[in-house]
């Protein structure tokens, strides 16, 4: 690779620890060159996985690729301390989102069985269905490829590829809209207890709903559905989460309506005025993009806004494949207000 695995390291510990300014500088450059060279993987690794998938008739899948946030990649490191940058393999992540189990269980035979050439699976698939994390309930299915190529900027370079559901997929992103508003990792356990205990019933609630694996934390209960559904109820009208999330939508978007075909798409969100301005580069233009990109995360204020750069395939596909930056959780709050309105009809409470 351009830039070694105890270079790239090197250079987040100082963007982590020093307080010496030009020293962080210089080290954020280099880390920002680094990320952007995985879109070169990505574009190829995205251009076999969609070709496959079409091939064996698996419909209604959404694909959309980005690249991991500064402030996350320093997040992590701050969490992991003994974790190097340079061994971090979710830096590009390419997302794969079916709409159900059956459409998932087909893709991930397919996945499982074709490996794109200049490409190798540094591990087994991580099955977070069948298996969900228990610190927070997050459900998905990870793979992680080593990259060989003759460039040497990107030879040796790790990609993940996520593969999950519709349901499962809404569950994500109202963590990570929740996560972006109080800046904390609630997918890993940190920040309020409450808001993780909301979350993780929601998780076992729609592992039951796809007839998957519920966390073990419920199952060593003997929880059933009721038990779930009379929790989240007493939680959601007690601290209001629903409430809240609805609050946080997004009132405004300024966005170029170019339609560019995978274009790079860069997000300015504003918590405060739920406002979101985005920038679009075709996809020719990667570098200009994560230049870009890069200037505004400079400008980052927690808790008042944040900076992403995303690339999806159409414009128009762009809300739907990240709505928790569009500070929009419909799809996940339509389910948990059914559950809530279900749970009452019931009489399983007042």
């Amino acid at each position: 690779m351009k830039y070694g695995s105890k270079r790239i390291s090197k250079a987040g510990n100082v963007a982590l620890t020093s307080s010496d300014k030009n020293e962080v500088d210089n080290a954020i450059c280099i880390i920002d060159d680094w990320r952007s060279l995985h879109l070169i993987v990505l574009n190829e690794l995205q251009n076999f996985i969609v070709a496959l998938l079409t091939r064996h008739n698996i419909r209604g899948f959404s694909v959309s690729r980005r690249l991991k946030r500064l402030s996350s990649i320093l997040n992590k490191l701050d969490r992991n301390p003994q974790s190097g940058l340079g061994t971090m393999q979710d830096i590009g992540g390419l997302r794969i989102v079916v709409p159900n189990m059956s459409s998932l269980n087909k893709a991930l035979a397919f996945i499982t069985t074709n490996i794109p050439d200049c490409f190798e699976l540094t591990k087994a698939p991580m099955n977070y269905i069948e298996a969900p994390k228990e610190v927070s309930g997050y459900r998905s299915i990870h793979f992680v490829y080593r990259y060989h190529s003759l460039n040497n900027d990107v030879d040796g370079m790790k990609i993940e590829l996520q593969l999950r559901t519709k349901l499962q997929h809404s569950w994500a992103m109202a963590v990570e809209t929740a996560e972006l508003i109080t800046g904390t990792a609630l997918k890993s356990s940190q920040g309020d207890e409450n808001w993780i205990t909301f979350f993780k019933i929601v998780s076992s609630l729609f592992a039951i709903k796809e007839k998957t694996p519920i966390l073990k934390e419920h199952s060593e209960m003997q929880y059933k559905m009721k038990d779930l559904m009379t929790q989240l109820y007493s939680l959601n009208i007690d601290q209001h989460f629903n409430d809240t999330l609805k609050a946080l939508r997004a009132t405004n978007t300024f966005a170029k309506k170019e339609n560019y075909t995978d274009g790079y798409y860069i997000l300015d969100i504003n918590f405060n005025n739920k406002r979101i301005r985005i920038k679009a580069f075709p996809k020719e233009n990667e570098q200009q993009a994560s230049a870009f990109y890069s200037q505004l995360e400079k400008g980052v204020e927690k808790n008042n806004n944040a900076v992403v750069l995303v690339s999806v395939p159409q414009m128009q596909e762009l809300q739907e494949a990240y709505p928790s930056y569009f500070l929009d959780t419909s799809e996940f709050l339509t389910a948990i207000d059914t559950m809530m309105a279900n749970c009452k009809k019931r009489g399983w409470v007042k």
